[in-house]
């Protein structure tokens, strides 16, 4: 699998029918189409390695769930200590996807790391995998993606499983029930300005609609606030997306 296929998936003839699936073809793209389709991506990953370098405590566990092909996990593994000279102080990140393809891809690009035992890989679906002895968890665009009904429980099984001063990162497509329809209609302005066409943009949203279902940012800080988080702070927003440290 190439680590920077150019997405066309939704540009052919035979682009995929149905909703939105994280198989091969899209692991294959998944890069270069999340970079050409999130407005400030690349500034949310370098901000989710600064503040998990600052957030993850020696000798505890970071959990990456929903990682894709592992850009958080290396964003963090890039500001963490670089060698594990004293083993009961070493911080290891577990990241979880529960689409092989997606995983396969990230061995490709994070094969040192796992060599290492500083990041193991966990093929499982979010509602099996226990959390424990965590200073940190990250969601980034991945709650979306789970039922509505399965998100509280997942944030409950978070909160259960961090240590004494742990901290959740949540980034999200947030519902935009405040706006006139301006930025959302530069959210496709930005899309289309990567380079896809309409046809390409207007197929992606159809694949997407029933798989990808936002919450607005008050049904967000509302459901940490259930679950058990009462410090919640805002450290990223670009048009849309928006994310926050829950503590």
């Amino acid at each position: 699998m190439s680590p920077s296929c150019v997405d066309t998936l939704y540009a052919s003839a035979d682009a995929p029918r149905g909703d939105f699936v994280f198989d091969e073809r899209v692991a294959r793209v998944f890069a270069d189409m999340l970079a050409r389709s999130v407005p400030g991506l690349a500034e949310l990953v370098r901000l989710i390695g600064l503040l998990g370098a600052r957030l993850a405590q020696p000798g505890t566990r970071v959990y990456d769930l929903g990682c894709s092909l592992g850009a958080s996990s290396a964003s963090i593994l890039a500001r963490l200590p670089p060698t594990l000279d004293d083993e009961d102080a070493a911080i290891r990140i577990y990241a979880v996807d529960q689409a092989p393809a997606m995983l396969d891809g990230l061995r490709l690009r994070l094969d040192e790391a796992i060599r290492r035992g500083r990041l193991q890989p966990i093929c499982a679906d979010l509602a099996d995998v226990v959390i424990a002895d965590a200073s940190l968890v990250v969601l980034n665009l991945t709650l979306q993606f789970l039922a509505p009904e399965q998100r509280l429980p997942l944030l409950r099984r978070i909160r259960a499983g961090l240590r004494p001063g742990g901290a959740l990162i949540l980034a999200e497509k947030v519902a935009l029930s405040e706006d006139d329809g301006l930025l959302t209609r530069v959210h496709a302005d930005f899309k289309a300005a990567q380079g896809y066409s309409q046809l390409e943009i207007a197929r992606k949203r159809a694949a997407l609609e029933q798989v990808l279902i936002p919450d607005s940012r008050r049904t967000h800080r509302d459901r940490l606030r259930e679950a058990g988080f009462t410090r919640i702070e805002p450290f990223f927003q670009c048009l849309g997306f928006v994310g926050w440290i829950a503590r």
